[in-house]
């Protein structure tokens, strides 16, 4: 196995980016380009690259094409999403549809789809496509029962673990169990390294909820609390209804127009609660099992570089 370097492999994707949002439409090209420099911690085209050394033929170029391509999907549905929500900001920087307007912001994600697409196309392996396209499927429900569960209080955990599975850990599982299939492994061993995506992704998405509440609009690159304002019901403010009734009436009463105040209050109130520790204690419980999955691999090699990846993702927290 030839040594890997993380920072080159950002490069190498952000090239191969910069070359896909290329169009012969201005705008759209604009518009894709604005959303790409705005950063980007490139997790997802990263795990692809990594676990394409599960198998014998590493690195190829199928495993930079689906690396490229999910990258691609992740920032179209960053996009619709920002749409969706009536997001001023993103990762610090104005949305697509606040610096243009919807339909441009609409028709960039498109754009972005139809390209990461045309870059998979050129795969010849149906089994990638096929489960590409079903998991592309499942992203959209996550974000239409995301969209159907706003400031419904009474929503089960069970609930709120599928959503975020669908519309985040799914992402992150394509990503290593794809990154796996292009590298020739047995199906044994692609089965080991969906799951490791799994746990990861969902660890991931429990922090990004913590971080919401626990960051600061600087570093979140959007107003502390945008999930409880935009009526997504996350893990700390499931927990903390389960446990407090007066709270749960509180957050029962919230909708898109209730007063700043109210939201201000019930944020502040999860920030100040142990909700917030019983949240990293889950989102640690997942990344366990990662772990655990991590030490069957059979490159020794590897298991340091995810841990560099992982690592990552938990330094978000402090």
């Amino acid at each position: 196995m030839s040594k890997i370097n993380l920072n080159q492999e950002i490069k190498t994707i952000e090239k191969r980016l910069q070359q896909q949002i290329k169009s012969d439409d201005a705008t759209l090209q604009a518009a894709s380009h604005h959303l790409l420099k705005s950063g980007g911690k490139r997790i997802r085209p990263l795990f692809v690259i990594l676990s394409s050394y599960v198998g014998e033929d590493q690195a190829n170029e199928a495993a930079y094409r689906v690396a490229t391509a999910l990258e691609l999907i992740h920032m179209a549905t960053l996009v619709h999403d920002d749409v969706i929500d009536y997001s001023d900001k993103r990762r610090g920087k104005l949305t697509i549809e606040k610096k243009w307007d919807k339909p441009t912001a609409i028709l960039t994600g498109n754009f972005l789809l139809a390209r990461a697409l045309e870059y998979l196309s050129e795969i010849e392996n149906p089994e990638i496509h096929t489960t590409l396209s079903a998991a592309i499927t499942e992203v959209c429900r996550g974000e239409l029962f995301q969209f159907q569960d706003q400031f419904r209080v009474n929503q089960s955990m069970t609930n709120y673990l599928r959503r975020i599975n669908r519309k985040t850990a799914l992402l992150i599982q394509l990503s290593t169990e794809v990154g796996a299939m292009t590298s020739g492994a047995d199906a044994s061993t692609i089965r080991t390294m969906r799951q490791i995506g799994h746990y990861i992704g969902m660890s991931f998405q429990i922090i990004d909820d913590i971080l919401d509440f626990t960051g600061t609009a600087e570093k979140l690159g959007k107003p502390v609390g945008s999930d409880l304002r935009n009526g997504h019901l996350t893990l700390p403010v499931l927990l903390e209804a389960r446990r407090n009734a007066d709270f749960k009436q509180k957050i029962a009463s919230l909708h898109s127009n209730a007063p700043d105040a109210l939201f201000t209050e019930c944020i502040e109130q999860i920030r100040q609660s142990d909700v917030i520790i019983q949240s990293k204690e889950i989102s640690a419980k997942y990344l366990d099992k990662a772990h655990q999955l991590l030490d069957q691999l059979p490159n020794e090699n590897l298991k340091p570089l995810f841990e560099k990846l992982i690592n990552k993702l938990q330094h978000r927290m402090r």
